[in-house]
This record gives structure tokens, sequence and C-alpha cells, in this order.
């Protein structure tokens, strides 16, 4: 099952994987992990910009400067 979207955190760039998630509570993971974990190639899913819960913190704090360099939403193999 394709998302129509995925939650993809505009400052670090993990995915929320809230398809099958590890645990109960869904969880942020490499967009790698993500992409390894079910199958999918460059243009799925749509990637919705959001942001992880430690980037919330960063940006509310007004210290962008630390945020970590975006790794980007590759699915390329």
């Amino acid at each position: 099952m394709i998302p129509l979207a995925a939650r993809f955190c505009v400052g670090c760039g993990q995915v929320l994987d809230d398809l099958q998630p590890s645990d109960s509570r869904p969880s942020w993971i490499t967009a790698e992990a993500y992409r390894k974990k079910y199958g999918f190639g460059f243009t799925d899913p749509h990637l919705m910009g959001d942001a992880c819960p430690p980037c919330v913190r960063v940006f509310a704090s007004g210290r962008h400067e630390s945020l970590p360099e975006m790794v980007g939403a590759s699915f390329s193999t």
C-alpha cells in the first residue's frame, strides 16, 4: 500500500513512518530506511514538508544555524 503522502522533515530530512512503525507509535526514520523498508522508488510517495519534534524545538528557539544539514529526500537507488 503506497500512501498518498509521507511527512518529510524539512530540517533533518527524516520521514515519519506511520505505515508500520517499529513500535506502536509512528517514528521518524531516515528517508533511505523508509524507501528500503517499503520498496518505494524515486517518485513514491509524495512528500509533504513538515518538521520532526527535535527540529521543531530548534525552529522555535530561533537557532536555525544549529539544524543538521538537510539530507534531502533521495529515494533513488
